[in-house]
């Protein structure tokens, strides 16, 4: 009698854990995506519990991913996204509830509160294992229970018997960067891949009692069910902050500097300012892209990091500086004499380039490309080198030509003009003959080669000058001060 009262009690023992298990199997929603790296899966299960509005989830995805996160709603905007990522201890998860309001980064939304859930059943539960080559093998696992998840700001999640079959969800993965921390609030990169699916809240809710789901797939796996396959895959890719990287570094470290050097060793005011007004468009495209970045991202929307602050400075810096040249240019024209605006404008060009360059590995580290500081180095060193051969060779020759024509004196006469011609206040020997013009003009006093002051205060350049320059006025009965001639 005993051993039969055992037989009957251990049959419905077993009944009992399969209707259990069958309605475990039957209270959750899964959803399965199966390519995003080596057939590894992403993973996501739901069971909601009526009574207490509590969100019973389960998480996976690749571990070689910085953080994969699932959000309720047809688009970022205004939905609410689970992100989970590895923590501080490099083993461990983070689950952060956040809301977005648009395409950008989604910022931590604390009215709704996660709890990891631990158990026997549920194997690697929120840990992150990182095995194989580049942590293909590896999983990023997550179990929680999410309470007051079914109403966040201008969005909401119907659960119940009578819910949507076909509840819109969004889910994405970021890109095999590094991102540990325990702060719910953690800087994220940009996802590397997404996609949409859909779900059926119905077969997902439970009336009390929920759970997170468990596999049902067997041997610890998940097979989809109750969830639609996935829809609108991207792998996306925003080139915008290396195009603002490459841009600014181009222009501070080639543009600006080569603009500068052909006025100090060519003495081309024309093209100094062609040059330097190409590279202030460069600025301003790079700027305004900058600006657009900074906006999808929690750590720079608010315009407060050293990068950006420098930026906006060399930005005001340039257009104070174009006035300045500018401004020196048409006195310069006026009187034929350097102002102190033509200084402030020697000056100020370095230390704006100076600013620019530093600027770079500040901005690399700021976008988590620190890796890219070493080969900036090594570029910008050698176009140091190259700018210094310059100007360096340039001096050289200047000091070999005046060297070779010799420094003006006193005495020296003017030499016959072209075809044998001489100038009327000039007798035939090339001495000053008598009556009113007595003296040369001051254009003839020149030698072939003259240090001339620049416009930009410059310093002396060595202009050449052609043998015999007309001066139809100006030319005065009273005798002016003598200048050596040639």
């Amino acid at each position: 009698m005993e051993f039969l009262l055992f037989v009957l009690s251990f049959f419905a023992l077993s009944f009992t854990t399969e209707a259990a298990n069958s309605s475990s199997s039957t209270s959750a929603s899964v959803f399965v995506y199966n390519n995003i790296q080596n057939d590894q899966q992403l993973v996501f299960a739901l069971n909601a519990e009526q009574d207490t509005g509590d969100l019973y989830i389960h998480m996976s995805c690749p571990g070689g991913n910085s953080w994969m996160g699932v959000g309720i709603g047809s688009q970022m905007k205004d939905a609410l996204i689970f992100v989970a990522y590895t923590s501080k201890n490099g083993s461990g998860v983070t689950l952060s509830p956040r809301v977005a309001t648009g395409h950008n980064e989604p910022s931590y939304y604390d009215k709704v509160t996660c709890d990891l859930v631990y158990g026997d059943e549920y194997a690697d539960g929120n840990t992150v294992t990182k095995d194989g080559y580049d942590n293909l093998q590896g999983v990023m696992t997550v179990n929680a229970v999410c309470h007051n998840a079914t109403q966040w700001g201008v969005g909401n999640l119907s659960i119940g018997t009578d819910a949507s079959s076909d509840q819109p969800f969004i889910f994405a993965v970021g890109p095999g960067e590094t991102l540990q921390s325990d702060s719910l609030s953690a800087n994220m990169a940009r996802h590397d891949f997404y996609g949409q699916f859909t779900m059926d809240m119905s077969q997902a809710t439970v009336k009390t009692g929920g759970k997170v789901p468990v596999p049902n797939g067997g041997a610890n796996s998940y097979t989809l069910d109750g969830a639609s396959s996935a829809t609108g895959l991207n792998q996306d890719n925003d080139p915008a902050p290396f195009i603002h990287a490459l841009v600014m570094c181009v222009t501070f470290v080639i543009i600006f500097p080569f603009g500068s050097l052909v006025l100090r060793v060519l003495n081309r005011v024309k093209l100094h300012a062609i040059m330097q007004s190409v590279g202030l468009v460069l600025v301003c495209m790079a700027t305004a892209g900058g600006i657009a970045i900074s906006m999808l991202y929690n750590k720079s929307k608010h315009f407060a990091s050293a990068h950006q602050i420098i930026g906006i400075l060399i930005f005001i810096a340039l257009f104070a500086q174009l006035g300045l040249g500018i401004m020196n240019h048409r006195s310069f024209k006026k009187t034929g004499q350097g102002t102190i605006l033509g200084k402030i404008h020697r000056y100020l060009g370095p230390a704006i380039i100076f600013f620019g360059i530093i600027n770079a590995p500040i901005g690399f580290v700021f976008g988590g490309n620190p890796h890219l500081c070493l080969p900036y180095v090594v570029i910008l060193l050698m176009f140091i080198i190259l700018y210094c051969i310059v100007r360096f060779a340039s001096h050289l020759c200047c000091g070999k030509r005046l060297k070779k024509n010799g420094p003006p004196h006193v005495g020296q006469t003017m030499p016959p003009g072209p075809e044998g011609y001489q100038y009327p206040q000039f007798g035939p020997d090339g001495n000053a003959g008598s009556g009113p013009y007595m003296q040369p003009p001051p254009a003839y006093g020149r030698a072939p080669y003259e240090r001339q002051a620049s416009e930009y205060g410059q310093g002396a350049h060595d202009v050449p000058l052609r043998p015999y320059e007309s001066q139809t006025s100006g030319i005065s009965s009273t005798p002016a001060y003598p200048r050596p001639m040639v």
